[in-house]
């Protein structure tokens, strides 16, 4: 299986204030505190649906 780095992403969800540093294909993959999936938006922290 093929996975792009410059497409993957991660996000952290914790009580402390922690980061990770994950390394694919010798790329550390971007952290974010938020992303759109499904029509859903997530946030660290929370999760709110889109209501159709």
């Amino acid at each position: 299986m093929e996975v792009s780095t410059e497409k993957s992403k991660i996000m952290v969800n914790s009580t402390t204030n922690t980061r990770a540093d994950i390394i694919m294909n010798s790329e550390k993959l971007e952290e974010v505190t938020s992303f759109k999936y499904s029509g859903s938006n997530c946030a660290k922290g929370r999760f709110q649906h889109r209501k159709v």
